[in-house]
């Protein structure tokens, strides 16, 4: 009866599947559905990768994004990842013997991906950040990773270290064999640098006359780039691309002000191609600094912003003192027609709170994402399209992840693609909250490998912790990912960048074709894989009721599915139970203060010594 049915009727119903398993499923049944399906490259799944996931923008590869996507969606679910060190292969330079930094240095991150190919695996992945004063930059491309360092003399001291990166995008340059990058160091210069096909090479560009009291920097991402350099009380545009090498700005702006006190320009954010937000940083009194968004006209900048953020009268926690936004990142307009770009964005704050901005409700925040556990201010945003983002903050290593989404409003869940087992279907009709509920709590990561004190600059985490060695409690400086779509994020932490992949373990586990990218390396047995700590925070008007439980990931054994998942360990008695919705690697701490010692997930019996 099904073939009998005409095309047009088979692709509404291919639109109203809510799962891509049903998809697939539909495929088996006869071979004129398979035919409908699989035609044009499965073009079919492009309505429901669009309707399941409509803030992320992805590639015209609709099938495995639909794979990738879906298995993404389930890894962010179950609370799923692996954490390891992104570290490059050693450089032969290195600093003098007797050099010991006497502090760290802060990483800053960019990274971008693009898919060359007609493939998810195609895809090409490039990712740079400053160490201290040494540009690292690693392209991934059709699974094989490529290094190189931009290294000047003495980039070991301190007022070499680079400040800002910026990754110019793949249509926003000419260097199609290799990257372009810009890059702002502490002691004022502001170049940028162009690489070779084989990251062998790296070349000085341009040099931007910038005055020495530049304190941020951003670059817009339309095809033809703006640079926006902020400093003092005037702002300053440069073309990025110039045909003289030392490039002067094409407008420089006197912002009017009414600030009666001292204050500086601590961030700086294109929110689109024509507007630019920045954040002020008042230095002396008790108020609160404002976010201006300037416009950016033919003519040139506004001297006065258009809009003003953020009156904290109406705010609902607020927190005295002086405060001020340290970070501020757009929303993408990807999936919306209601708005116009550069509308709605995310601000981070010294008072540790996250607050959602509209333009066309300029004085105040609409949303404000408060952590009543954690109150560090937070230093790194990162926005995951309009689902959720994560928060970087100041102090013990924490990553904050927050769901932008209102309670209910899901569009996808991995688990309408799972039968319901007797036991939820029994607590569903006796109204109580199931452990797979759709909504549930945010968490907190935190980042704390174990650190080595007096390591070499440059060098990578210790695989086994010395004499003198403690977990990390700094801060999380920076946050990257390639795209919305990527599994990956890239966290700066001191003298470090730590690499998060979203992946279930059990997806990990299971071999199957297409469900862990092989670029991604879980496979190989040399990555040492980091067992973190998450908690859930309590919730809105439940911090009193809401438990805080501490939860530790046990070990992953690298090496496919075919590798035991248990590893005995000597001379105890020890018992882990899978917790349901939560991936397989996650034991709860408990008061036995060995549980999870030495085992690896997947440990479902008691082993005796």
């Amino acid at each position: 009866m099904l073939q009998d049915l005409p095309v047009e009727v088979i692709q509404q119903i291919i639109g109203h599947l809510s799962t891509a398993s049903s998809i697939v499923n539909l495929s088996l049944t006869n071979r004129k559905v398979h035919a409908i399906i699989s035609n044009d490259d499965y073009a079919c799944f492009r309505t429901f990768v669009q309707r399941a996931f409509p803030s992320l923008k992805t590639p015209p590869i609709w099938r495995d994004s639909a794979r990738a996507l879906t298995s993404r969606s389930r890894a962010w679910d179950r609370r799923a990842f692996v954490a390891r060190e992104c570290h490059p292969p050693p450089d032969k330079a290195e600093p003098p013997q007797n050099f010991i930094p006497t502090v760290g240095y802060h990483p800053v991150i960019d990274s971008y991906e693009t898919w060359p190919g007609s493939t998810w695996l195609s895809r090409k992945e490039v990712l740079a950040w400053g160490a201290a004063g040494r540009l690292r930059v690693r392209i991934i491309q059709n699974g094989v990773a490529t290094w190189g360092s931009f290294q000047i003399p003495d980039d070991h001291r301190q007022e070499l270290d680079i400040l800002d990166v910026r990754l110019l995008l793949s249509h926003q340059h000419d260097n199609k064999a290799g990257e372009s990058i810009v890059l702002r160091r502490a002691n004022g210069e502001l170049i940028r640098v162009e690489t070779g096909p084989r990251l062998d090479v790296f070349k000085e560009k341009s040099r931007y006359i910038v005055p020495p009291d530049v304190t941020c920097i951003d670059i817009s991402k339309d095809a033809h780039p703006i640079l926006a350099a902020c400093g003092g009380d005037s702002i300053h545009l440069y073309p990025v691309h110039a045909s003289e090498r030392n490039v002067r700005p094409v407008d420089s702006v006197v912002v009017q002000s009414s600030y009666a006190v001292r204050n500086r320009k601590r961030c700086a954010t294109f929110l689109s191609d024509t507007s630019l937000a920045v954040g002020v940083q008042f230095l002396q009194g008790r108020n609160r600094a404002p976010i201006n968004v300037y416009d950016i006209s033919p003519t040139g900048l506004s001297a006065t912003p258009l809009h003003e953020s953020i009156s904290f009268a109406e705010s609902s926690h607020a927190v005295i003192g002086r405060h001020s936004a340290n970070v501020i990142v757009p929303l993408d307009d990807w999936g919306t027609s209601t708005r116009r770009p550069g509308q709605i964005f995310l601000s981070g704050w010294t008072d540790g709170i996250a607050r959602l901005h509209d333009t066309r409700v300029p004085t105040r925040a609409v949303t404000e994402y408060v952590d009543f556990v954690d109150d560090g201010q937070i230093l790194s945003l990162l926005p995951i399209g309009h689902e959720r983002f994560m928060a970087g903050s100041h102090q013990n290593g924490c990553l904050k992840i927050f769901d932008l989404r209102m309670a209910g409003a899901r569009p996808y869940s991995y688990l309408d693609a799972r039968r319901p087992s007797p036991s939820t279907r029994i607590s569903s009709r006796s109204g109580s909250t199931t452990p797979h509920s759709k909504d549930r709590r945010d968490i907190n990561i935190f980042l704390t490998p174990t650190i080595n004190y007096g390591e070499r600059l440059w060098q990578p985490l210790a695989r086994r912790p010395a004499r003198r060695s403690n977990r990390y409690r700094g801060s999380v400086y920076s946050l990257s990912s390639p795209s919305p779509s990527s599994p990956t994020v890239y966290a700066g932490i001191e003298n470090h960048v730590l690499r998060l992949d979203f992946v279930s373990t059990d997806d990990y586990r299971s071999g199957k074709q297409g469900l862990v990218d092989p670029s991604l390396g879980l496979y190989d047995k040399t990555n040492h894989v980091l067992n973190l700590s998450c908690y859930e925070r309590p919730r809105k008007g439940h911090e009193s009721t809401d438990p805080v439980l501490l939860r530790k990931q046990l070990n992953l054994i690298s090496g496919g599915k075919n590798d035991s998942a248990v590893e005995p360990h000597v001379g105890t008695s020890l018992h882990t139970e899978a917790e349901p919705g939560w991936d397989e690697r996650w034991s709860l701490e408990t008061f036995d203060r060995n549980r999870g010692r030495g085992l690896h997930w997947g440990t479902t019996r008691e082993v005796v010594g």
